[in-house]
């Protein structure tokens, strides 16, 4: 039989050994030493000049002195003298003042590892842990935080169809569930009762792009470039926000012809380039816009609009029918700047209109700024204004109930001056209607005249 246990060799009381409680107290010493140590230092190399009695040191790789010889030992001073037990794998200890538990590999003292806490059944924290639950935690909060940098919470599944989530609970029935759930698409999902679940959004796993399968309310404000900026902002994509029109004034150029017969022409506004005349009403030099719908075979419906600098020149169509190779059939609206109700309450074409009364002008449509003088009964002067219009007709004389003029008019244009000179009178009949004694213009009627337009005097019609 050994006189030492096998792995500490602890000395073992023989039979028939005299001062039994020599060995038995060498043993008591060696495990005083070895349960729960409490070490003064690590790596030692120089023994204390006055000990305690009881402390222990962790001896290095070359100790010196009263320690010589013993490297990699446990030292404790007891009764006077150093007891010794060389180091083995697996010892544990910590240093005085420290409460991290150190452990020898064999080789140098490292922090214990928290593979002593590996493959536990379960942890409970304040509270009990299951098969499911296996980590369970009872408190007001859970506090994860960096360790001198970032932090990440992971939750991991076996394949896209299992479910990786963070759930909500109320009285332990589900509410709200965040993560991917059955399948790689990261949802938001609630449910009122624990059973029933609704998905409010979920994000495209390869775009990101985010869908709100049940729809989407927003009381707050909606920013960023997803809106338009101003309102002339015409960026192709964005929301147009109350106030904003430029998304809708922004046109595509187009030759005409072709262009407006294709098919492909999504429906939208669009601005013909100058001097095409093919498919338009038109010469394009004055469209501003030519708003389409299309159809399968053309256009269902269009409306082009004529821009020009003064209002009775501007002009209006609608237009339907067209097919890939036919062109578009157009109608022209008429409208208060491009007509006006003359003295006999007729609506008649207009160009710049002024209405001349016995007490002033009135210029209904285009203004030309004109000036009014009355020179005597009969005689008034207009200045400022072009010649009379050329094309169509010119000046509307007030008339009866039975369709006879009231007044004769002639007028009289200075090109110099641009001064309309008119004279009214009472109309004579000598072998045909002419101009008799001054008069003036009845109350409450007026003379039309209807004036050269700015396009027409400028040459460009």
């Amino acid at each position: 039989m050994s006189e030492h246990s096998s792995r500490l060799s602890l000395p073992f009381i023989m039979p028939s050994q005299a001062q039994k409680h020599v060995t038995h107290n060498e043993a008591l010493q060696i495990l005083d030493m070895l349960v729960q140590p409490v070490i003064e230092a690590f790596d030692a190399t120089d023994p204390p000049l006055q000990p305690d009695d009881g402390t222990i040191w962790a001896l290095g790789v070359s100790p010196t002195a009263g320690w010589l010889g013993h490297g990699h030992h446990l030292a404790t001073w007891t009764n006077g003298a150093w007891l010794f037990m060389p180091l083995q794998e697996g010892f544990k200890a910590v240093e005085r003042g420290s409460t991290e538990i150190v452990i020898w590999d064999g080789t140098i003292w490292k922090p214990a590892e928290i593979s002593e806490a590996s493959n536990l059944n379960g942890v409970g924290v304040n509270t009990g842990f299951d098969t499911t639950n296996r980590l369970s935690v009872s408190s007001q909060a859970t506090l994860l935080t960096h360790e001198g940098a970032g932090h990440q919470v992971k939750v991991n599944k076996a394949t896209d169809t299992d479910t990786a989530s963070l759930l909500f609970q109320t009285n332990w029935s589900g509410r709200a569930e965040i993560g991917t759930s059955g399948s790689d698409e990261f949802s938001i999902k609630v449910s009122p009762d624990g059973s029933s679940w609704t998905t409010g959004l979920k994000f495209d796993a390869t775009t990101g792009i985010p869908v709100a399968p049940e729809g989407l309310e927003v009381n707050g404000v909606i920013a960023g470039t997803a809106v338009t900026q101003s309102n002339m902002d015409s960026t192709e994509g964005r929301i147009l926000k109350v106030g904003d029109g430029g998304v809708l004034g922004n046109a595509v150029q187009v030759s005409g012809g072709a262009d407006l017969h294709t098919r492909d022409l999504a429906c939208g506004n669009y601005v013909a380039v100058a001097s095409v005349t093919d498919g338009l009403p038109e010469t394009a030099a004055y469209w501003h816009s030519l708003m389409m719908s299309p159809r399968e075979n053309g256009f269902l419906s269009g409306i082009a609009i004529r821009n020009a600098a003064n209002l009775a020149s501007q002009r209006c169509w609608f237009g339907t029918g067209g097919t890939a190779t036919d062109p578009i059939v157009w109608t022209e609206f008429w409208h208060k700047s491009n007509t006006t109700v003359d003295t006999n309450g007729f609506v008649k074409e207009a160009s710049p209109i002024v209405r001349l009364s016995n007490s002033g002008i009135e210029e209904p449509a285009d203004p030309l700024n004109a000036n009014f003088s009355r020179l005597s009964a009969g005689q008034y002067q207009i200045s400022n204004v072009p010649p009379l219009a050329v094309t169509g007709w010119q000046i509307e004389v007030p008339q009866d109930a039975n369709g006879n003029r009231i007044v004769f008019v002639d007028a009289q244009y200075d090109a110099t001056d641009q001064v309309l000179n008119v004279t009214t009178s009472h109309v004579a009949w000598d072998g045909g209607w002419t101009a008799g004694a001054a008069k003036d213009i009845p109350e409450n009627r007026w003379v039309d005249l209807r004036f050269v337009s700015k396009d027409e005097d400028d040459g460009e019609l």
